[in-house]
């Protein structure tokens, strides 16, 4: 009963902190004063008391997870390099920012936060994740309704224009229609469905409409989509399925093509401006801000300082205060140089090497998700900045699948060791015990579960008969030692 309880409030510790995560911009006195909109004025002090108070709870319990973990953390040391180096040069570049000292106050909740998405992922196994992932978006849905329909000066979009879109729990509306986008993608790669989370996932779509966002509603369809074809692929033989993924990635490629040559005309299709609500101003003072230091940039989070430092130069000619590029890839050569923008970009190209195999061989529920997150931070960046935030909520998911992803290829590796080194005959059972405790041996319990799934089918294909060995491994993979992944299956 202690060690269910225990459990539990682990669970609860982790979705707290990814709520916190997923509105920190709306909360006064750690958001900046002139980017809280949801106020539209500056921080009173008992706002900034309440809001440094709840970053000290967060970094707090972020610290005991941490604690609690390291022996986890440390055995797994060496698959945390490639996804934590951009994080590394975050916190490196406190040596040259243009404003040290604000740098290390960003930096190091940055760096907490990707150790915490590093520690997530080696702790639960991914279904597992996403169970909490599911949970904090319902409870920041939930809360945003709440907030449109009772407070509605809180709860809408209060800018020209918008009147009656839904910001929710959020700074605008936009904001909250991408948080919808990444709640639907949570909902929609799993397999299976079950009444709950058919309604969990109605209250996603409602929200993303009330949004009003179309920039929301546009890449909502293109993830569907992306997704639909992503499970007919699965459901196809290996053979045919590389070639049909080979061929979508390539009609893809076409389409994007497309869509950038003849985007004037996209745009007035859809409503929206051609030069994307000023956003391509924007971008070009950003890039001749970026010529001044293109090599390390001004450091985390150092740049924007609306009135004052080098930003001011982009206010002067904009003629308004802004506080991000509006496109995440010019914001990490902004703050992190093109040395940044070359992690960043090898960071992102490791990772779709390590998706293929996991594609190639039909894994939709393993692969589904990273998949997702790619997808959408590579579509949203485009106008927006979701990931050089130091609070910010999709870091943390992007993060963790770059680790995920990592498990799982170590996981591939292991497997084809193990398999290598038994070399069973097509009668022998013998050989299971030892093989299935190699696997258990590995340090990481989300390890371990795909370690074991690959191994089922080999296992049964390489088995004369069904024996009393293989009619307890599912049993042994679903709940391995020491770990408790189970959870509400209508999650």
């Amino acid at each position: 009963m202690h060690r269910l309880k225990t459990v539990r409030l682990e669970d609860l510790s982790v979705v707290a902190v990814l709520i916190f995560f997923g509105v920190a911009g709306s909360i006064p006195g750690i958001a900046p004063n002139q980017a809280n909109e949801m106020t539209g004025a500056a921080a009173t002090a008992l706002q900034t008391l309440i809001g440094v108070g709840a970053q000290l709870v967060v970094n707090l319990i972020i610290a005991v997870f941490l604690v609690q973990h390291r022996q986890l953390m440390r055995q797994s040391a060496m698959l945390l390099l490639a996804p934590l180096t951009l994080t590394g040069w975050a916190l490196a570049s406190i040596a040259w920012s243009s404003d040290p000292g604000l740098t290390a106050r960003r930096a190091i909740p940055f760096g907490m936060a990707s150790a915490f998405a590093a520690c997530l992922t080696l702790r639960f196994p991914q279904q597992r994740l996403l169970v909490l992932v599911r949970c904090t978006f319902l409870v920041l849905a939930f809360w945003s309704a709440v907030l449109a329909l009772t407070f509605p000066a809180i709860g809408l979009d209060a800018s020209t224009g918008h009147g009656g879109d839904w910001q929710g729990a959020f700074t605008q509306k936009n904001a909250c229609g991408r948080a919808m986008v990444f709640a639907i993608a949570a909902m929609c790669t799993q397999r299976g469905f079950s009444t709950t989370r058919g309604i969990m996932l109605l209250l996603f779509v409602a929200e993303l409409g009330f949004s009003g966002s179309r920039g929301a509603w546009l890449l909502g369809g293109v993830l569907l989509a992306a997704l639909g074809m992503f499970r007919a692929g699965c459901a196809l033989e290996r053979s045919t399925r590389t070639a049909f993924f080979a061929v979508s990635i390539i009609v893809g490629s076409c389409l994007c093509g497309f869509g950038v040559a003849e985007f004037p005309v996209i745009a007035e299709l859809i409503g929206r401006d051609p030069t994307l609500t000023g956003r391509t101003a924007i971008w070009h003072e950003v890039w001749l801000a970026i010529r001044h230091r293109p090599l390390l940039g001004y450091g985390f989070s150092a740049f924007w300082h609306g009135a004052q430092g080098a930003s001011w130069d982009v206010v002067v000619a904009l003629k308004f205060v802004l506080f991000h590029a509006h496109n995440g890839f010019l914001e990490i050569w902004l703050e992190l140089g093109g040395a940044g923008l070359l992690l960043f970009l090898a960071g992102f190209t490791r990772a779709l090497v390590l998706l293929w195999p996991e594609v190639r061989a039909g894994q939709f529920e393993e692969a589904a998700w990273p998949f997702s997150i790619l997808l959408l931070v590579a579509l949203y960046d485009i106008d927006e900045n979701t990931l050089l935030t130091f609070n910010g909520l999709f870091w943390v998911l992007y993060c963790a699948v770059l680790v995920q992803l990592e498990v799982q290829a170590s996981a591939r590796r292991h497997v084809r060791a193990v398999l290598a080194s038994v070399r069973p005959s097509p009668t022998s059972t013998g050989w299971i015990a030892p093989a299935l405790a190699s696997c258990e041996s590995m340090p990481s319990p989300s390890m371990w579960l795909p370690a074991g799934n690959r191994m089922v089918p080999w296992l049964q294909r390489r088995s004369a008969a069904d024996t009393p060995e293989l009619s307890g491994l599912h049993a042994k993979i679903a709940q391995p030692r020491g770990m408790h992944h189970g959870g509400s299956p209508w999650l």
